[in-house]
């Protein structure tokens, strides 16, 4: 009499654990650009309601002395702390942004400046100001709060 065994043979486990690791190694970076450009799309989105709370603040008061950004800095995604946020948005005086828009010592509060510092060097940082200029680049310590430094590229609202 004759047994048949049933189950898999070492070489027949090893071919499927190695189309499987071919798979994840295809799928794994497309995911990681979607993820990304998910990030970066959720900052843009953050800055563009700044920007409206921004000028509600003007318009009802001829100028944006005494904005707040809440919390400030602004960490993002929601709920993240320093160390663990993707993000860290500041908002300041156009005119002299070593200020914030509510300072004790008062800021000309004529113009804006924000900025959005990506804490990972495979997203975007992003500045933009309440004249029209806005940057944005991968070299998160070029981004300061006049300019996008070398390697800047022009970006807009959508």
């Amino acid at each position: 009499m004759m047994r048949h065994w049933k189950g898999f043979t070492l070489l027949e486990m090893m071919i499927v654990v190695m189309i499987v690791g071919i798979v994840a190694a295809i799928a794994l970076p497309s995911y990681q650009v979607f993820v990304r450009k998910s990030q970066e799309s959720n900052v843009q989105q953050e800055i563009q309601k700044i920007v409206k709370d921004l000028e509600h603040q003007k318009s009802r008061q001829f100028n944006y002395l005494g904005y707040v950004l809440s919390p400030d800095p602004l960490y993002l995604p929601y709920g993240a702390t320093a160390t663990t946020a993707k993000y860290k948005i500041e908002v300041m005086d156009g005119d002299d942004p070593r200020k914030k828009l509510n300072a004790t010592t008062p800021p000309l509060g004529r113009n804006w400046v924000i900025r959005a510092l990506a804490t990972d060097g495979k997203l975007y940082s992003y500045l933009i100001n309440s004249s029209g200029a806005s940057c944005k680049n991968k070299t998160y310590a070029n981004v300061t709060f006049t300019a996008c430094g070398t390697g800047e590229e022009t970006w807009k609202l959508p």
